[in-house]
């Protein structure tokens, strides 16, 4: 696709550059954090709900355990039992 011998991607952040067609922001947004949410539920489930720690999931995860905590309130994820 490239009108040359070398593939020169000036041209991909300009303002002509085309969005996603039929995809609204919110739905994308809406998937990613549900990814997330389920990414996050399942490394908690391994080891065993613990955040903090050496089999912690925030070190699974390479996250600070206060950030991890920030991110479980704000998807509203909370161990169910």
């Amino acid at each position: 696709m490239s009108g040359g011998a070398l593939l020169d991607g000036s041209d991909l952040f300009s303002p002509s550059a085309q969005p996603a067609p039929n995809v609204p922001a919110t739905a994308a947004e809406g998937t990613l954090e549900a990814m997330e949410r389920a990414y996050i539920v399942r490394v908690l489930e391994g080891a065993g709900w613990q955040i903090e720690g050496e089999r912690g999931a925030a070190r699974i995860l390479g996250l600070n355990p206060s950030t991890l905590r920030g991110r479980l309130r704000k998807l509203g994820i909370r161990k169910t039992s």
